[in-house]
């Protein structure tokens, strides 16, 4: 427990040091911090809460943002209304669930770790640069446990040994935090809980990484983001999880079609060097064969994982059908993973505890109503993201494409995985969701500079007292377009 404490301890102080000049200048820092520290690190509250690496970096945040006197602007911000709609329906579902307890539990934890969050990233963000930085710091994260999942194949050994045995996610009777199936070997994880939430992670870091390279990264970043994307696509290989090969191909594919400068000549490069290790390693292209035919053979482990996707979808209909309050208001947050649903699978029926898909697990806690909720909160941004990728100028115009990618890909690998709200990656998600959202603020503000610089013939000279430019305080305050559309929608 005492490795945790020290973790924490120094996560505190590494924060509150980054920010004493700029609140902006710790976010970084803590993106890197969410990615990279998993759920292992963490002190037990019985009876209450957890209190993990998430939640010590975000109070940190919160409470930095309180103390220090930084102008901002009071304006509301895109999604809330939508926010607000679906809260006030899952506490509708909380009272109606099957485990009133750990349904509000999960719900103070979205609301805090994701919402809260969104608030406080699109309040504090004030340039692009910030979120370059921002993302190398996600990249940087998953290049680390790239490393470690190095450890994982040939040494047999995982990092998340270091934390109490308590505090194991183990897939095999509690003895090991390695993952190994039958069928497949092992299976790197890193630091996520699970080797498929892994490749999640993996899918949208490719994507930075090969968008950071081509448009930011300079001199030992760009070293490193290449030694990082190479070990990315063994990490992902090694995953062994069909859910994320698909989605890297499927933003790989539309990286090609909407981004250009480097990045084609990039993706190419990395396509050749594939199609030479298939040449020159024929075991791995036999291996990826192999997976990929049985995926659909009953009688092995990696057949019965793909088709119990199909049954768990019809038997989560079936559950919610059963009464009118189920299909509105579902069972209630977290209920599936806690007691379980029967499912048909295979011509017997049987309990399972976990719902390998997202959007089935929304309909299945919350019902028709917060699934299309949760639906609209989700995808608003992908769809201002495609929107901005049109009408702002660049570089936020490249940037918006490359997130309506990523989130594309992460709104796809939800089909396979409970990925929204288990794992670093759902706080990655609401981290490029709080990105989208500034960008417009971002150019409007970077346009109005530069109209003040030519008009005066030097930069301007309004400062605050923390040494900023006025036209630096919130990504909303000029943004009035903007907030005008999205909150006609939301």
């Amino acid at each position: 427990m005492l490795i945790v404490i020290f973790i924490q301890a120094i996560i505190v102080i590494t924060l509150v040091a980054s920010a004493k000049r700029r609140l902006e200048n710790a976010l970084p820092l803590f993106c890197f911090f969410l990615t990279l520290m998993p759920l292992e690190a963490k002190l037990v509250i019985p009876g209450l809460f957890d209190l993990n690496i998430m939640r010590v970096s975000l109070l940190t945040l919160l409470a930095l943002f309180l103390f220090k006197k930084e102008k901002r602007s009071r304006d509301k911000l895109p999604l809330t209304n939508l926010m607000y709609m679906h809260v006030a329906w899952a506490l509708c579902s909380t009272v109606y669930s099957l485990s009133f307890v750990t349904s509000i539990k999960q719900l103070l934890a979205q609301l805090i770790e994701f919402y809260l969050m969104y608030c406080l990233l699109v309040r504090i963000v004030s340039s692009i640069e910030t979120i370059h930085k921002m993302l190398f710091a996600i990249t940087m994260a998953i290049g680390i446990c790239c490393v470690l999942s190095i450890f994982e194949v040939y040494a047999s050994w995982s990092v998340l040994r270091i934390f109490p045995k308590s505090n194991w996610i183990t897939y095999n009777g509690g003895l090991d935090p390695l993952y190994s199936e039958l069928g497949r070997g092992l299976r790197v994880r890193a630091t996520f809980p699970h080797p498929i939430l892994f490749g999640d992670a993996l899918a949208i870091s490719i994507i930075l990484s090969l968008y950071l390279l081509a448009y930011w990264a300079r001199g030992r970043r760009r070293i490193f983001l290449w030694v990082s994307l190479i070990l990315m696509f063994w990490s992902i290989y090694k995953t062994q999880s069909r859910g994320p090969w698909l989605a890297t191909i499927l933003c790989s594919f539309l990286m090609f079609l909407m981004i250009k400068k480097n990045i084609r000549k990039y993706l190419i490069t990395a396509s050749v060097l594939a199609l030479l290790v298939l040449v020159a390693r024929p075991g791995v292209w036999k291996s990826i064969d192999a997976l990929y035919q049985a995926s659909t053979d009953p009688n092995q482990p990696v057949g019965t994982s793909y088709l119990y996707r199909h049954a768990l979808t019809d038997s989560i209909t079936d559950a919610v059908q059963k009464e009118p309050g189920r299909m509105l208001l579902g069972y209630g947050l977290g209920t599936f993973r806690e007691l379980g649903l029967e499912v048909n699978f295979l011509g017997e029926r049987r309990r399972w505890y976990t719902c390998d898909d997202n959007w089935a697990a929304f309909l299945y806690e919350t019902g028709y109503v917060g699934l299309i909720l949760i639906g609209a909160l989700l995808f608003w941004p992908l769809f201002l993201a495609f929107r901005n990728y049109w009408r702002l100028p660049k570089p936020e115009s490249t940037l918006s494409g490359v997130l309506f990618i990523c989130f594309t890909g992460f709104y796809f690998l939800m089909l396979s995985v409970g990925a929204y709200s288990w794992g670093q990656q759902g706080y990655v998600n609401w981290i490029l969701i709080s990105m989208s959202i500034s960008l417009p603020g971002i150019a409007r503000r970077r346009k109005r500079i530069a109209l003040e610089k030519k008009r005066n013939g030097s930069r301007p000279k309004h400062h605050l007292g923390d040494g900023s430019s006025s036209l630096a305080s919130s990504p909303m305050e000029l943004v009035d377009g903007q907030l005008v559309d999205t909150h006609l929608h939301v």
